[in-house]
């Protein structure tokens, strides 16, 4: 998990910055130094050109969430198969998972070969591999949460973080975004400098925190009974 904490603030580092870019660039009678020392102003044309960057915040904190979350499950899904439990010792929400994964067929197995995989099951080696499918273009607070339930691990964040509400917005702005539903100029001119900071803000609060909690899962091992 270590890894995947580093990704994650190297990540946050780069939006950082993008978004001081941003911000420097956006303020009134700002300007541009070129080779030779030759400084021209942002223009008005260039104004399209801000719309442009302040919409492309969202890709980057979508970006960050959905690798964030992807990471952090296949390293939950590893750690579990690394450790080779049996179903009779991990959480009632692995054994689940579990079931699902390894006997999801159940209905059209025959009634013996099932007694015998019930009465087998206990003794069974939990081997589960992570499928990112669900992930793509989906990630948000709710998703999250039914990560965290469907788990084990605790979605518990401080109050500032509302939750993570704000990764609804990231989502959908993104999803608009990457299927040409708006352009980026008419996305960006929605949002001023301080709702995107606001938004920033919020997002990396949740996640950071979301990951430390897994961090905490993993480590104690919650996934045992």
């Amino acid at each position: 998990m270590t890894s995947v904490l580093v990704d994650f603030e190297k990540r946050v580092s780069e939006i950082e910055m993008y978004f001081s870019l941003i911000e420097n660039i956006g303020e009134k009678d700002a300007k541009i130094y070129f080779p030779n020392n030759i400084r021209k102003k942002i223009q008005s044309h260039n104004i399209e050109l801000i719309k442009v960057l302040k919409a492309n915040s969202f890709l980057l904190l979508y970006n960050l969430c959905e690798s964030s979350i992807k990471q952090s499950l296949t390293e939950i899904y590893d750690s579990i198969s690394a450790e080779r439990p049996k179903y009779s010792e991990v959480i009632d929400e692995i054994k689940k998972i579990w079931l699902v994964e390894k006997h999801k067929n159940f209905k059209n197995i025959a009634v013996d070969n099932i007694f015998a995989a019930i009465n087998n099951l206990s003794e069974e080696i939990i081997d589960i591999k992570f499928s990112d499918k669900i992930i793509s273009g989906n990630i948000d607070g709710l998703k999250i949460k039914g990560f965290s339930n469907k788990h084990g691990f605790s979605s518990k964040v401080h109050k500032n973080a509302k939750d993570g509400n704000k990764l609804h917005l990231v989502k959908v702005q993104r999803n608009n975004l990457a299927h040409g539903i708006v352009s980026f100029a008419e996305c960006g001119r929605n949002f001023t400098i301080t709702e995107l900071k606001e938004i920033k803000h919020q997002v990396i609060m949740y996640l950071r925190t979301i990951l430390k909690n897994i961090e905490k899962y993993l480590l104690e091992k919650k996934y045992i009974k």
